[in-house]
């Protein structure tokens, strides 16, 4: 409301200027103004005094009253400001950052102060105030912390007027770093992160406990969850970041490895619908095992089960909010279909065989994300917040003990361990859900996750998912053996991260807190006052440059998915291989006349002596029909020169095989009587092998009959363990024999694909040699049975310098 003007006796006195009255009372003499003749008469000072007492009470009387319009108006002011705040507060309960971040468009504190007290100002400066803050794009919006007026200190119990308000719980912001970082680790293949692929479950449980929480509060607070709301918020911060992602990546495989264009196709249409765990599940795209060049999108399955789980829970727990009451029981539901997840993958699961499906599987792998939903109806982020003090001591210990859990588990668990499914990641989604109730509560633990770099690292982890794995795939594409060097995975590290703090900066954040479309529209505005000011200001060109650079990306995208596919990949040989497997088991044994007795094959010396005085005789025939041979990818990829240098062998291969199912499949041959007199045994590249399942083998394959063990090559932590056990077991076991694979092809690594362990069809041809040169040897002698004490004979390790081209 504007002040009326102040009286000129106000101001005047205000300034100590001479008081103007009457003009017969100044000058001292009547004017023709007041009808008289002009007469000259001097101002007593008693006048004068009487005249500046009475301008004195009339300026105190009017700075009383604008002084009580303003306190009113102030008093209304701070009033409608603090209703106004508790709402934005109320709203900002939703994650800015993954779960937690405040609504885009909602304002902030300081916004909302200078909308409701523009009215203030215009009345103190006379004049219209200027409109609400315009949203300058040069000043990034606040850290988290900052963005509610009433947030709650780290390591302090929220008092009672802050729990009027949302409780931020910074610490969850550290948890969410932690999870990064773990999946980070170990897709960089740290040895002590075997299991860090349970990272991906702690994001898990903190989606789930972060969206029922807010799901469940608005129901408290509306009568209803508030389902579009909920879906836009989701998309404006899930989307931007994934668009750019796709585009980038896209054109860099373009540019760099053409080659994978072929898979990458699929996988961009997997992505955009947010079904890719499933693309990849019914690809048998196996999450740990490679061959060929890493997918640079398979990490995207863990978003779409996420995604899906956007869409179908919020529907279920709104029908759940209405139909059941009680906190309790409300639980329940949730913590019914946790136990039921786990159980579906319990049962599709089998031991040993490519857990894939099950990992991939919404429903299989939805415990996680159904045990965050059943805390956060049984501890809401709310009454965390106001635990109190013996509350928060027992919250830490939990937190405490599961971080223990967890660290315990990515050190000992690996994706081939059966017991993972389900006992290890719902072992490991109940150690992260007491560490997100710790992290959340303002205790020990929670001030220990708020830490400032891992809150920065926090807020920024879904860009930093978002763009490890590509990062990490076209770096092994391009580099080879080099990309396990140590500069190579500190790029490989700070690549992304810097990718993703550049991402959060000009694209996620601007979107969140203004809109898409305003965004939009901003940057048009910048585009075209580039243009125009480019002839004037030569840096006024950047908005423009950085518009041509996207284009320019854009356009790189397009061509390399509509250009068509040239030259053969390694999905091609492993098809090839599959085929040529298939058909050794179905082509049954052809004997060869001329080779009566398998164990008499008289060759000279074999093929470790050739003589250099007389030209080298035809290689021996050797009966493949006697040899049987149960392998990985590895072996699948080498399978048509394995079957082409053993003729008749019979090939059991598969894409993640481990020693595990290799085991069953001896067995179960055995006990139908179809195992030949030489078993081969080409296991190791997915999982480490123990002893005791070498003495499975050899109890299954009988003590009259060869074991031969090809050993590994690939820059994974258990390679040292797989190949310390296999040739331990040729040292201690009379009846096996070692192929050294390892020896043959580590100074020959460019027979190899880019993923470094599958050889190309060259490099089929040399472990097909190997093979086959061991082979030879195991026919020179009948196998001798084993005795309590190791024997002398070491087996036949052999040396690269063996296997020539």
């Amino acid at each position: 409301m504007p002040v009326q003007p102040r009286s000129a006796e106000v101001g005047d006195a205000a300034r100590g200027d001479q008081v103007t009255g009457p003009a017969s009372a100044v000058s001292g003499r009547p004017t023709e103004a007041d009808g008289g003749p002009t007469v000259s008469a001097p101002v007593t000072v008693g006048q004068t005094e009487a005249m500046l007492a009475e301008v004195a009470a009339q300026a105190t009387a009017r700075l009383t009253e604008v002084a009580a319009q303003t306190s009113a108006r102030l008093a209304e002011v701070t009033a409608q400001a603090s209703a106004r705040l508790a709402g934005v507060a109320a709203r900002t309960s939703a994650p800015l950052t993954q779960e937690s971040a405040v609504p885009a468009t909602a304002p902030t504190a300081e916004e909302t102060v200078a909308q409701i007290s523009a009215p203030a100002q215009e009345t103190a400066a006379q004049a219209s105030a200027p409109s609400a803050i315009q949203a300058d794009r040069s000043v990034a919006v606040e850290q988290p912390a900052a963005r509610n007026a009433a947030e709650v200190t780290a390591g302090a119990p929220p008092s009672a007027a802050d729990r009027k308000t949302a409780w931020r719980a910074p610490g969850l912001d550290g948890v969410r770093a932690l999870a990064v970082l773990t999946v980070l680790a170990f897709h960089e293949n740290l040895p002590w992160f075997r299991g860090g692929f349970l990272g991906v479950d702690v994001f898990f449980v903190l989606s789930g406990y972060l969206i029922t929480d807010l799901l469940a509060a608005r129901f408290a607070r509306d009568g209803q969850v508030g389902l579009g709301t909920f879906w836009l918020r989701r998309a404006r911060r899930l989307l931007p970041a994934l668009a750019l992602m796709l585009v980038t990546v896209t054109a860099a495989i373009a540019v760099f490895e053409p080659g994978q264009i072929a898979g990458l196709r699929p996988a961009l249409l997997g992505a955009v619908t947010y079904t890719s765990n499933w693309w990849q599940a019914f690809q048998h795209q196996s999450y740990f095992t490679q061959f060929g060049p890493p997918p640079a999108l398979q990490h995207l399955w863990s978003l779409a089960v996420e995604e899906q789980f956007y869409l179908i829970w919020p529907l279920i727990i709104a029908a759940v909010l209405v139909v059941v009451h009680g906190p309790v029981r409300r639980a329940m539901v949730a913590w019914i279909g946790a136990v039921a997840s786990a159980l579906v993958m319990l049962a599709i699961y089998v031991p040993g065989s490519d857990p894939s499906l099950v990992y991939y599987g919404t429903d299989t792998h939805a415990s996680a994300l159904m045990i965050g939903a059943a805390l956060a109806l049984t501890w809401p982020l709310a009454r965390v917040a106001a635990a109190a003090a013996p509350m928060r001591r027992r919250l830490d210990v939990a937190g405490l003990v599961g971080l223990v859990i967890l660290g315990w588990a990515v050190w000992h668990y690996s994706g081939a361990n059966p017991a993972v499914y389900p006992f290890g990641l719902v072992l490991a989604a109940l150690a992260s859900g007491g560490v997100i109730l710790a992290a959340a509560a303002p205790g020990q633990i929670g001030t220990l996750f708020a830490w400032r770099p891992l809150r920065w690292l926090g807020i920024r982890s879904y860009g930093i998912y978002l763009w490890h794995w590509p990062v990490i795939a076209i770096t092994a594409g391009l580099a080879g053996q080099a990309a396990i060097s140590i500069p190579a995975r500190i790029g490989d590290a700070a690549l992304p991260i810097a990718l993703a703090a550049a991402s959060w900066h000009w694209i996620e954040e601007p979107i969140l807190r203004n809109g898409l479309r305003a965004d939009l529209r901003y940057r048009s505005r910048q585009l075209r006052q580039a243009i125009t000011a480019i002839r004037s200001t030569p840096a006024a060109a950047l908005p423009l440059l950085g518009t041509v650079a996207m284009l320019t990306v854009a356009c790189t995208a397009g061509y390399g998915i509509l250009a068509p596919q040239t030259g053969p990949t390694l999905e091609q040989q492993i098809a090839a291989g599959a085929h040529v497997s298939a058909v050794s088991q179905t082509a049954g044994p052809s004997p060869l006349a001329d080779q009566p007795d398998q164990w008499q094959l008289k060759a000279g010396d074999g093929p470790y002596r050739v003589s250099r005085d007389t030209p080298p005789a035809p290689p021996p025939r050797v009966p493949g029909w006697k040899v049987m041979a149960i392998g990985d990818s590895v072996m699948l990829a080498s399978a048509p020169e394995l079957a082409e240098a053993l003729p008749g062998i019979y090939i059991d291969a598969k894409v993640s095989r481990s020693m595990i199912a290799g085991v069953s499949i001896i067995q179960q041959l055995a006990a139908e009587r179809r195992l030949r007199p030489i078993v081969i045994v080409g296991l190791g590249t997915n999982g480490p092998d123990s002893d005791y399942q070498v003495q499975q083998l050899l109890a299954a394959i009988g003590p009259h009959r060869w074991l031969i063990l090809i050993n590994v090559f690939e820059q994974r932590s258990w390679e040292n363990e797989v190949n310390t056990t296999l040739a331990a077991a040729a040292r201690r076991y009379s009846n096996v024999l070692l192929v050294n694979w390892h020896a043959a092809i580590e100074h020959r690594t460019g027979l190899l694909w880019s993923d470094g362990i599958h050889p190309q069809p060259i490099g089929g041809k040399l472990y097909a040699k190997v093979v086959r040169a061991v082979v030879l040897a195991a026919l020179r002698h009948r196998p001798r049975p084993r005795h309590p004490q190791p024997p002398p004979n070491p087996g036949y390790p052999l040396h690269a310098s063996v296997a020539r081209m």
